[in-house]
């Protein structure tokens, strides 16, 4: 081997030593920012306000017991600390992955405070369809349409229009519900043709939480006359 070649190979190699490292000390912080954020829900649980919750909830998660405004207070300061967009995508995914439902509406309550919805749309877009996909329920669901979908389709309109012409025929309910519910927020802002044309793809649908959604969706057509 020359010694040109055998100068860049060391090259090379120090920096995927380098970038391994780096990935190593993001992934250490990450699951040390979980880690801090399960400590102090688990250290405000109520055993018995969870189990009405989880009732609530049809049995289907977890919980703490913790009510939202007492969620918000104690992990307040957490949303103070940033992550790079690639650690939030890591940081709400690992919550997603915790049993208890606090965990997911702390990851949403960071999104919505921190996420940066201008740059890496795809990489961000692909998250949230994960999350929506995973562990699905309205609670979560419509939080996320609304909040993180929405802002992530008024942002980069053609793109994000593009996704919710697939959502809304896409085969996964949740989804459906989502290309219905992102513009809740949108006020004047919304596209009024395309939402009266998702409700009335979805108008013969029989689920529950279409209909509804068909329902909240044909709601905000009528409150802008």
């Amino acid at each position: 081997m020359s010694k040109r070649r055998a100068t860049s190979s060391a090259e090379s190699k120090k920096k995927r030593t380098k970038v391994e490292k780096e990935d190593q000390t993001d992934s250490t912080e990450v699951t040390s920012f979980v880690e801090k954020v399960a400590r102090e829900l688990r250290k405000n649980a109520d055993r018995k306000r969870s189990q009405s919750m989880k009732k609530y909830m049809r049995d289907q998660f977890e919980f703490f017991g913790i009510s939202s405004p007492l969620r918000k207070s104690v992990c307040k300061e957490f949303l103070q600390q940033k992550l790079n967009s690639d650690d939030t995508r890591k940081f709400v995914v690992l919550l997603w992955a915790k049993p208890e439902r606090e965990f997911q509406q702390f990851a949403i309550d960071y999104l919505e405070k921190n996420m940066d919805t201008t740059p890496e749309f795809q990489a961000n877009m692909q998250c949230m369809e994960d999350l929506i996909t995973t562990k699905s329920w309205w609670d979560t669901v419509d939080a996320l349409a609304s909040k993180m979908v929405g802002g992530l389709v008024r942002q980069h309109r053609e793109l994000g229009k593009a996704i919710m012409e697939e959502w809304i025929c896409h085969e996964n309910m949740w989804l459906r519900r989502t290309a219905l519910l992102h513009q809740l927020s949108y006020k004047e802002e919304t596209d009024e043709e395309m939402l009266f044309r998702f409700c009335s793809l979805r108008a013969d649908e029989g689920e529950f939480f279409i209909r509804k959604g068909n329902r909240l969706g044909s709601q905000t057509i009528c409150s802008d006359f």
